[in-house]
């Protein structure tokens, strides 16, 4: 009775593990956008102190009016800004056509107290809402679709 129930527990977590990673990989690719960006320092026109430089590629088949960012920021020990917000959401107004890049560069000056020698490491980067020209709108205010 104790290997049937065993047997039946292992199948059950195989089937578990299954359900999980194939739901995750389906709403990765339904995401209508594709993002990566990093935390700079470097001397900008587009900042006093720090900037967010990210590149967004529109996967659909309509132009992008705008969209939200957001992103937390974390030393290189893992851990939160002393001071400041880590947690960063940017709301910009930018007209991406369709299955096309757009690259660009936002001050974090505003939300940082404190400027460190080294960028802080961004994670957990996703778009919690876009705009489209004609007005429709896809959200993901938690990031879901990226998990």
């Amino acid at each position: 009775m104790k290997n049937k129930s065993h047997i039946i527990l292992k199948h059950f977590l195989i089937c578990l593990l299954f359900l999980i990673t194939s739901c995750s990989s389906f709403a990765s690719a339904g995401a209508p956008y594709q993002i990566k960006g990093e935390m700079v320092l470097e001397d900008s026109i587009d900042y006093e102190n720090a900037g967010f430089e990210f590149s967004l590629f529109n996967r659909s088949d309509k132009e992008i009016k705008s969209f939200t960012v957001v992103f937390f920021l974390f030393d290189n020990d893992g851990n939160p800004p002393i001071a400041g917000k880590n947690n960063i959401v940017l709301e910009i107004n930018e007209t991406i056509e369709a299955l096309e890049n757009c690259e660009l560069c936002v001050s974090l000056d505003k939300y940082l107290t404190f400027i460190p020698e080294e960028p802080y490491s961004v994670d957990f980067l996703y778009v919690s809402k876009i705009v489209y020209s004609d007005n429709s709108v896809w959200s993901d205010p938690f990031g879901l679709e990226l998990l």
